[in-house]
């Protein structure tokens, strides 16, 4: 009789812990599956807004024979675009999962890894790599106006590069700083409970 009611209780323990890790994972993936909504959404947008400037440069390169504009038009436009290329992928490479698994719970260990590496990564471009993107783009835009402005006076190439410079210094800044607030309220906390289910095996 005390065999039977000890197999008993371990079989309510294991039900109840596989209830609690269902529990546990269902939540979980509701989190991810917001943040991954937003990734996806916000790529979009800068896919769209980055084809947009691509068809500008297509343009401007066409529009300007080579007897026209120096090497320094041309370099500035191949530079900014594998800059705006490798941006586009390294953002895309954020998303979370491209296909939604089945059951989290049968195998959250491995689960639980990816998405804490992709999520290590979505803050590292936030901290690290936006800032460096801006002081790339403000070298890009620099190389582009030493042809576009050779002819300008001082004052209006102090004009153009003081705005150039204080647009990306001051949305940039705001931006990044946004971001790594909102990231520290809806990203750390999901990294936190990944690193607990991951010490738990």
């Amino acid at each position: 009789m005390n065999d039977f009611n000890d197999l008993q209780n371990d079989w309510n323990s294991v039900s109840s812990k596989e209830i609690e890790r269902k529990d546990v994972s269902d939540s979980l993936f509701g989190k991810l599956k917001k943040l991954q909504r937003k990734i996806v959404f916000g790529n979009v947008l800068m896919s769209i807004s980055f084809a947009v400037i691509f068809v500008v440069f297509g343009w401007l390169w066409k529009a300007n024979p080579l007897k026209e504009r120096s090497d320094n038009f041309y370099l500035a436009l191949t530079f900014m675009f594998i800059l705006l290329t490798v941006t586009l992928a390294m953002m895309w490479y954020r998303v979370l999962f491209w296909r939604t698994p089945n059951d989290i719970s049968e195998n959250m260990k491995s689960f639980a890894t990816k998405m804490l590496k992709k999520l290590k990564y979505f803050k590292w471009i936030t901290n690290f790599f936006m800032p460096v993107y801006l002081v790339l783009l403000a070298i890009g835009m620099t190389i582009y106006f030493q042809d576009v402005l050779h002819e300008a006076t001082l004052q209006f190439k102090l004009i153009a590069y003081g705005m150039t410079y204080s647009w990306l210094l001051i949305v940039g800044f705001i931006i990044v700083r946004k971001k790594q607030q909102k990231n520290n309220k809806d990203v750390d906390p999901i990294i936190e409970n990944l690193e607990e289910i991951l010490e738990n095996f």
